[in-house]
């Protein structure tokens, strides 16, 4: 039901430790390829737990790979990932005595807890959490110790057999309900082949693995489905209508696919829809009566689509799109329904998907699963933002670069932050990256410097946040993960200088979606402010988190440590890869000028 990119391996230390914070790792990884890109792994046990403040104290117990600096090292967990169960999940495991495997370079970490892992990014003398790593649980699952012990014989040449989950999608690995396998790993075994590493399923002479239950009431593209074309949609007043669910005209037909990108390529999509036109799909399915009277089971309805969409269950409306009309893909909703609204025994799922846009490929999916209780989350994390506990707010720390000078033109109510082209390939990495911002400071400094339209040097992203409530603009809120941003509208250009003549363009036009060959669409930008970022979380005392991150501007909520970003979430993320439009534009390391005008 996912739609992802499946690549059999990311090349270096790039693939796995970044500079900076950045989306889900989706390739998948062996345990060799792991083993290889890290300088440093280090056994680790739990000496201390802050659950108020989400902090986990670790102390050393054995440097498996290079040597790490200090006897002790400190996660700040806090309220961080995409979405609240990732930080959750860790907080609910932390317990003074519990061991982990803590990966890194000394830029950035994935550390394996046994059946989750998280990725963090140093922050001075702690590492602070950015998010859950669900695909990692493709490279190990089972005990830490196991995993050190695993860590030893690939490191001396010699090719071992792990536990691991089998793959799926990212809804599925979140939850941890795919398949107990056990696969060959060594330094020779890099490239991610299941088929040819396979040794069996479940854990190893009966060994014990903690598993998440969940029962699978609907699988993804599963047959059976039945649908109505739009002229059975549409009553009188040119309006939508659900339609009966026992309607004579319901035509049998397969559930349209939209799982992987290479299937979908392959199948090249299904055609259900001319623009302006709806298709209903429905289907039946049996709800066990026992499940429904357990306490605590969540049944999830899981829904791709790549265009507007609304879901009923037994004709009563359940989600729909929130946007009336928008120009980006309907997916990965998620809808947590209560058990009280399910029946036991026939229930009918119906989806009535509509094509505003001009193509007339849609994609649908769904899957329906029952999810047993996970551990209770922990209480909320306090001072994660500024409207959250007393922080004392200390200076930000020194913007790279000589100073520059931020223009405030009172007149157009705008704000102008000379900037260059940024790079689009860093020397130390081995990649280029998909655009995820617009503006940052320069690497090191600026931690999403790999994936960035323009780079400015000498002007703290606070002082742009100042300038523009000097126009009565007050700062939303901003988002990170599934969720939108907030606050007052702005718009943003670039301007260079070329031949004696200034080109000025609105941002949007710098940008291109390579997965389709489009051009970025319009979007809202919102001056949301930063969250605070505390150096050190076990003092109350925070500084601007934008000063800290380097960002300005950010086209998806990768980060809630900027001032302003785009309409989008994380589920346009998923399915968008942005590139620059060179085109007019000066070369990289060219001068421009970023213009943020308040509307």
């Amino acid at each position: 039901m996912r739609r992802s990119v499946s690549i059999a391996v990311w090349t270096a230390a790039a693939s796995i430790f970044l500079s900076s914070a950045t989306a889900y790792i989706e390739a998948p990884h062996t345990l060799g390829l792991v083993v290889r890109d890290s300088t440093n792994i280090v056994l680790m046990e739990v000496s201390r737990v802050n659950k108020e403040k989400g902090l986990i104290v670790y102390r050393k117990l054995e440097d498996l790979k290079g040597k790490h600096p200090t006897a002790e090292i400190k996660h700040n967990i806090g309220q961080r990932g995409f979405h609240p169960r990732e930080w959750q999940a860790v907080m609910a495991w932390a317990e003074p005595g519990k061991k982990a495997v803590f990966f890194h370079n000394g830029g950035a970490s994935e550390t394996c807890i046994g059946t989750y892992w998280y990725q963090c990014y140093p922050e001075g003398e702690w590492w602070g959490m950015s998010h859950g790593e669900p695909f990692l649980l493709r490279t190990f699952y089972g005990k830490p110790e196991k995993l050190a012990e695993a860590v030893r014989q690939i490191l001396q040449d010699k090719e071992v057999v792990v536990t691991c989950l089998a793959d799926g999608n990212k809804e599925q690995l979140h939850q941890r309900k795919g398949k107990v396998q056990r696969l060959k790993a060594s330094l020779k075994l890099l490239d991610y082949n299941p088929k040819r590493d396979f040794v069996g399923w479940g854990g190893e002479d009966g060994e014990d693995i903690e598993d998440f239950k969940t029962i699978a009431l609907l699988a993804e593209s599963s047959p059976g489905w039945r649908f109505l074309p739009s002229s059975a949609v549409r009553d009188a007043g040119d309006a939508w209508k659900l339609p009966d669910f026992d309607h004579s005209g319901w035509r049998t037909g397969k559930a349209p696919i939209g799982y992987g990108e290479a299937e979908i390529e392959q199948r090249q999509g299904t055609t259900i829809a001319e623009q302006g036109q709806a298709f209903v799909f429905r289907r039946s399915l049996d709800v066990p009566t026992d499940l429904l009277k357990q306490s605590g089971v969540v049944i999830r309805v899981s829904v791709a689509s790549d265009d507007s969409a609304e879901v009923y269950l037994n004709g009563e409306l359940i989600d729909k799109d929130p946007e009336e009309d928008h120009e980006f893909a309907y997916w990965n909703r998620e809808i947590e329904v209560p058990a009280a609204k399910w029946k036991p025994g026939r229930n009918v799922i119906a989806v009535l998907v509509r094509n505003r846009q001009g193509s007339s490929d849609l994609y649908l999916d769904m899957e329906i699963t029952a999810l047993m209780p996970l551990p209770k989350p922990v209480r909320s994390v306090a001072a994660q933002s500024p409207s959250r506990g007393p922080l004392k707010v200390v200076p930000s720390p020194e913007p790279p670069g000589p100073k520059t000078e931020l223009v405030v033109d009172a007149a157009n109510r705008s704000v102008v932050v000379p900037c260059k082209i940024a790079p689009r390939k860093l020397s130390h990495l081995e990649d280029t990256y998909p655009l995820e911002v617009i503006a940052t400071y320069p690497s090191p400094a600026g931690q999403k410097a790999h994936e960035t339209v323009v780079v400015f040097t000498g002007i703290r992203p606070s002082e742009v946040a100042k300038a523009l409530q000097q126009f009565g603009l007050k700062p939303g809120r901003p988002a990170k993960g599934e969720s939108r941003a907030e606050g007052p509208e702005v718009e943003i250009f670039l301007e260079w200088d070329r031949s004696g003549r200034t080109r000025r363009v609105a941002i949007e036009e710098v940008l291109t979606d390579t997965r389709t060959g489009k051009p970025f669409p319009k979007v809202t930008w919102h001056f949301t402010g930063s969250n605070l970022r505390q150096p050190d979380p076990e003092k109350e005392e925070a500084v601007y988190g934008a000063d800290a991150s380097g960002t300005l501007i950010t086209i998806f909520p990768v980060t809630d440590e900027t001032v302003i970003q785009s309409s989008l979430t994380m589920q346009e993320e998923s399915v968008m890869k942005l590139e620059r439009v060179q085109r007019e534009l000066p070369r990289e390391g060219g001068s421009a000028r970023l213009i943020i005008r308040a509307k």
